[in-house]
């Protein structure tokens, strides 16, 4: 009987969620789509601004090592799969507006859409950063004939720990951020699903 009474006590204690209305969900469920397109369209742009760069390098700097064409060979199709992967995911998320009328079909949307984003931003990005590895070895070699030899030890450390940063903190927190606004949309979506019937 004290453990029933325990229980009353916990649930008096609980505060009611508050009536949230249809139409501010509806809202912050766009606006958390749309801050999602401008967040992967942002970094499409600079991917692409990376790719011309690197394409203009090709052109206009005259190096001494086929070994550096090569690396920047890889580093352009490695970064133009990230580009055109990150445009793509760009369209499909800005043209899933028309899903908001059928609510169970925009959460299953969702959690197709977080499945492949998390699995290009882990399987996917892990070979993605193994190839542009290779590529700054590939043009460590012209590096290390141009460079002072503790200048060429330095810069390598340097690519190094950038590398490990960008896998172990960077790239956790970009997932983890993402994870949450799509769980937050999932979320919104079902609470106010019943809603959608009504109307």
């Amino acid at each position: 009987m004290k453990g029933f009474d325990e229980i009353q006590q916990l649930w008096q204690g609980q505060k009611p969620e508050p009536n949230v209305s249809f139409e501010t969900v509806l809202k912050h469920i766009k606006s958390d789509r749309t801050s999602l397109a401008k967040k992967l369209f942002w970094q499409s742009m600079a991917v692409g601004a990376a790719i011309i760069l690197l394409l203009w390098m090709c052109i206009a700097v005259d190096f001494s090592t086929w070994t550096t064409y090569l690396a920047l060979a890889i580093m352009v199709g490695c970064i133009s799969y990230y580009f055109f992967t990150q445009l793509d995911d760009y369209r499909n998320i800005s043209n899933s507006g028309h899903l908001l009328s059928k609510p169970q079909d925009y959460i299953n949307y969702l959690k197709a859409f977080q499945q492949k984003r998390n699995r290009f931003n882990t399987r996917n990005y892990a070979i993605y950063e193994a190839c542009i590895a290779v590529a700054f070895a590939l043009y460590g070699i012209e590096m290390y004939f141009v460079l002072p030899f503790w200048t060429f030890i330095g810069s390598v450390i340097f690519i190094v720990f950038w590398f490990l940063i960008c896998h172990f903190v960077f790239m956790k927190q970009y997932i983890s951020n993402e994870n949450a606004r799509i769980a937050e949309m999932i979320g919104n979506l079902e609470r106010i699903k019943g809603q959608f019937r009504d109307r």
